[in-house]
């Protein structure tokens, strides 16, 4: 099989298996028209506001963090360039296969004097710390409310398999931040098979565990505004934990599937299933579709801001 031909194929499952949970929603939404019609939505614009206004400091930790990975590899940007080069790269996961952050960042990070093997380390960096410290956020928001998943009891080994991953998702943390050197001997193996010259970290147990501390801190308020956002288009009394859980836990999950841009279909499918306990039928599916234009428009005004920086 050619490289065209499996690169036809990728693309029609990835376009087939997108199309499946975009139907998905659209069928939850059709087919509950009437609870989404009647549904009491309210549109309170004080908590739109704030909901955009924390998503957009959201991104200012996420970049200040990277700065921070920055500095361990014996290089320094200024917070505002930090922001351009993490916000504008991360925008690159809206093209499948998530390399395209990579190599956003490589190209920024050159014009600051980064280097291509440092701003490569800096992206596996951030997502050896970003991942695990969400999903460990999320897990933990969760698991205070188990009445987010108790109406899925009776699927098959999905508590053994939430178990398996809390443990999981534990294990790699503590490895990341209490054996932070051994992630300096992993890269330069991948480097030294590249036949790339080896990057000098220095990232012991205190940066470590400041990068990872500073990763759930914006995932946490990363969570708080989308439960901002529910607040502004409901008049249902949310609970802040599981709203900010299901969110992390949707975006990470979505974050996951390589061929899904930005995580389109899979994060909204997740988030529709995880909202049923709260809203019921057909109204988490708008939920999760009015959730994603709201990120779209935080993003679009994180990146004019970021575009407008020299």
């Amino acid at each position: 099989m050619n490289s065209r031909l499996k690169k036809l194929l990728w693309r029609a499952v990835m376009v087939a298996v997108i199309g499946v949970i975009v139907y998905f929603l659209a069928w939850q939404i059709i087919k509950n028209w009437r609870q989404v019609v009647d549904y009491d939505w309210d549109i309170n614009v004080f908590y739109l506001i704030l909901a955009m206004v924390s998503v957009v400091v959201t991104f200012f930790i996420f970049s200040s963090v990277w700065k921070v990975i920055i500095l361990s590899l014996h290089k320094n940007v200024s917070f505002r360039k930090s922001f351009k080069i993490a916000y504008l790269a991360n925008l690159g996961r809206y093209i499948p296969g998530k390399i395209w952050q990579m190599f956003g960042m490589i190209y920024l990070a050159k014009k600051e004097g980064i280097t291509e093997e440092e701003a490569m380390t800096s992206f596996g960096l951030s997502q050896v710390f970003a991942i695990p410290s969400a999903f460990l956020a999320g897990l933990i928001f969760i698991g205070v409310y188990p009445k987010v998943l108790a109406q899925y009891a009776n699927v098959p080994f999905l508590t053994t398999g939430v178990i398996v991953a809390a443990a999981v998702v534990f294990i790699v943390s503590l490895l990341v931040v209490v054996f932070p050197r051994l992630l300096e001997g992993a890269l330069n193996r991948m480097f030294a098979l590249a036949k790339r010259p080896p990057i000098h970290l220095r990232l012991n147990k205190s940066l470590a565990a400041a990068i990872y501390g500073g990763y759930f801190l914006a995932w946490s308020l990363y969570g708080f505004s989308f439960w901002l956002f529910v607040k502004g288009i409901t008049v249902q009394a949310t609970p802040l934990l599981p709203m900010a859980g299901i969110f992390i836990i949707a975006y990470q999950i979505g974050y996951l599937f390589l061929f899904a841009p930005g995580g389109v279909g899979p994060r909204e499918a997740v988030m529709t299933m995880m909202l049923a306990p709260f809203f019921g039928a057909g109204v988490p599916a708008a939920i999760a579709i009015a959730a994603r234009l709201w990120l779209i428009a935080a993003e679009a005004i994180s990146a004019v801001v970021a575009l407008r920086i020299k």
